[in-house]
């Protein structure tokens, strides 16, 4: 069957063309991470298989009997917008495990990038100083956020007074926050090359890389998250 969960060998070929069409229509209404949906469209495959098979069972020939088990199940639009909050928390929590994941790999690139650029030019960029600070400061926000994603999506959700606009609004702060503080980043990056000279190379190309990638990235999360959340409203 191509639908998953849709793997009784006995369902007719007229009845899984017409589940298949049904179930791919449900498919396309659905915004969220590819597991959460993949996983909600074999649940509702499942159900499908089961109404059909009890309308056969009462008599009703095969692709009538699928017919009538999508009509219960209703529109699949409809349908879908009753998931707009378990996807809207699943990509929050998404978006948070990756930026909690994704942080201190990159971090530990630019590190080590100032560490041995700093033993070289011997001193400290003039007029940068500010730069640390600033993404300091980033940094202490946007890690709670992603934490907070990743709570209210988790098993202490229930103990946490929100909504399921917590997760995605948190997730999508924390990837705000990441896209400002790789700016940041870069735009260090470059004012020290052009002020201060002798930064090695090879690991400050690694960390702009890391930061940039990061960045596309974390912007794509921030306007998923986004639209996770206005589909709330």
């Amino acid at each position: 069957m191509g639908g998953p969960g849709l793997t009784l060998p006995s369902l007719d070929p007229a009845a899984r063309r017409a589940l298949d069409g049904y179930l791919a229509a449900l498919a396309g209404a659905l915004a969220g991470p590819r597991s959460a949906r993949a996983a909600i469209v074999a649940e509702v495959a499942d159900g499908l298989v089961e109404a059909t098979a009890a309308h056969q069972r009462r008599g009703a020939t095969p692709v009538a009997a699928a017919g009538a088990a999508v009509v219960e199940f209703g529109d699949a639009r409809r349908l879908a917008a009753g998931f707009r909050a378990e996807l809207a928390t699943a990509t929050g929590r998404r978006v948070g495990l990756g930026l909690l994941a994704t942080g201190p790999l990159v971090g530990s690139v630019w590190l080590a990038m100032a560490a041995a650029s700093g033993a070289g030019v011997g001193r400290a960029p003039p007029g940068l100083a500010l730069v640390p600070a600033l993404f300091a400061v980033v940094l202490a926000m946007a890690v709670p956020a992603a934490l907070v994603s990743v709570l209210a999506s988790g098993r202490l959700s229930r103990w946490l007074p929100a909504g399921p606009r917590l997760a995605p609004t948190a997730a999508g702060l924390a990837a705000a926050l990441c896209v400002a503080g790789d700016l940041l980043l870069l735009s260090g990056l470059l004012a020290w090359a052009l002020t201060a000279g002798g930064l090695a190379w090879p690991l400050a190309l690694t960390a702009a890389t890391a930061s940039a990638t990061r960045l596309t990235l974390a912007g794509r999360a921030a306007r998923r998250c986004l639209a996770a959340r206005r589909l709330l409203a």
